[in-house]
């Protein structure tokens, strides 16, 4: 099994002879691994490329790729790319050449890796590690760490903005679990840093704009959907228990008006099986078609659709059946309990069991397609 380090580099003469050492020497400690070092840079100006390939002509296990293009990003996914296609990688890391990151750190990593872990991911915020900067920069790492929480709802995740990270080449496919290790986290020996704060700070600002926008179009269809599913609710259950919408009288007599009340209705259990009872099952279950309609064919258009739609009808229907009971308990205890009107609780019982449906479609009904990265 092959283990390629991926060192992206811009002006780091002082810091990369001394980085390859480090990582190298780490061999010993990764049992049945070939390790190799590629260092992608992107066309430093200093003698950063001189040392590398001076480096390379005597050890095969180091390579140098001249990316000829700025940009930490660049470096990366080129650096990557060479590693698989042409030093046949089953596992890539990357690191910084500055020193910051510490080598020794690998063989943990790497074997989270071999335990079924896609990604390994270097944190200096968790439990173990430890963050050596200055306070402005350890405040910055902070800070962007409860911004990326917030804005991508990643909570399992402590550490954003760290390079240090471990990883299979099949993460360009799917991702199904990733790991986080405590790193000591130390600055730069020498030379410049290649992080420019302010900048950095608004493409994080902006990434988690972005990310938290395109998250949000679906929960604002969703509730969407279930703005318009209410109003068809309770005018049904309007219409079927009293023959009125809200307090504005629409019919002679309800819909259901042969039903008997309360008081003359047959009870199952404890349940009495009467008019309002019998109006609000048909009413929910009527905005529960619109529900699987309307998200079926908008809210989550663009996602899996692996079933029949009549299964998915029939599996929707299974899966809602938490929000009528909700619906249902609130309607019952409004209306005959409290003495106050239905609707009162049918919007009570919709704002509750509108969550938990949300979670449950995602989760379930309409899951996200899996995104394949080549």
């Amino acid at each position: 099994m092959r283990l390629v380090v991926n060192i992206p580099t811009y002006n780091e003469e002082e810091n990369i002879e001394e980085a390859i050492k480090r990582v190298l020497v780490q061999a010993k400690n990764l049992k049945n691994i070939d390790l190799h070092v590629i260092v992608s840079d992107s066309h430093s100006p200093d003698k950063t490329g001189e040392i590398v390939k001076r480096i390379a002509k005597t050890n095969p296990k180091v390579h140098y790729l001249d990316v000829k293009e700025k940009g930490l990003g660049i470096g990366v996914i080129k650096g990557h790319r060479y590693a698989i296609d042409k030093l046949k990688a089953d596992i890539l890391a990357q690191m910084d050449g500055d020193l910051s990151h510490d080598p020794s750190s690998l063989p943990e990593m790497v074997g989270y890796i071999q335990e079924g872990y896609d990604l390994v991911s270097g944190s200096r915020l968790m439990k173990g590690g430890k963050n050596l900067l200055g306070w402005h920069r350890r405040l910055f790492s902070r800070g962007s760490a409860l911004y990326c929480k917030l804005a991508w709802g990643t909570f399992g995740i402590s550490e954003y903005t760290n390079s240090y990270r471990v990883f299979t080449k099949k993460l360009f496919e799917k991702i199904n679990k990733i790991k986080e290790v405590p790193i000591v986290f130390v600055d730069r020996r020498g030379g410049y840093s290649k992080a420019k704060i302010v900048s950095y700070t608004l493409d994080v600002l902006k990434f988690g704009l972005i990310v938290r926008l395109k998250n949000s179009i679906t929960f604002i269809k969703f509730l969407v959907v279930g703005t318009f599913s209410y109003f068809i609710n309770a005018i049904a259950l309007g219409l079927l228990y009293r023959g009125q919408i809200y307090s504005m009288k629409v019919l002679n007599q309800p819909l259901l008006h042969s039903w008997p009340t309360v008081d003359h209705a047959p009870k199952l259990l404890f349940l009495s099986l009467d008019r309002l009872f019998l109006a609000s099952l048909i009413s929910i279950e009527l905005s529960i078609v619109f529900n699987f309609f309307a998200h079926e064919n908008w809210t989550f258009k663009d996602r899996s659709h692996t079933f029949p739609a009549i299964l998915r009808l029939l599996k929707f229907n299974t899966t809602s059946i938490a929000s009528p009971i909700i619906q249902l308990f609130f309607i019952i205890l409004f209306a005959r309990y409290l003495n106050l009107n239905e609707q009162v609780g049918l919007a009570v019982g919709v704002v509750v069991g509108l969550f938990l449906n949300y979670v449950i479609n995602i989760m379930w009904i309409w899951k996200v397609k899996p995104t394949k990265i080549s």
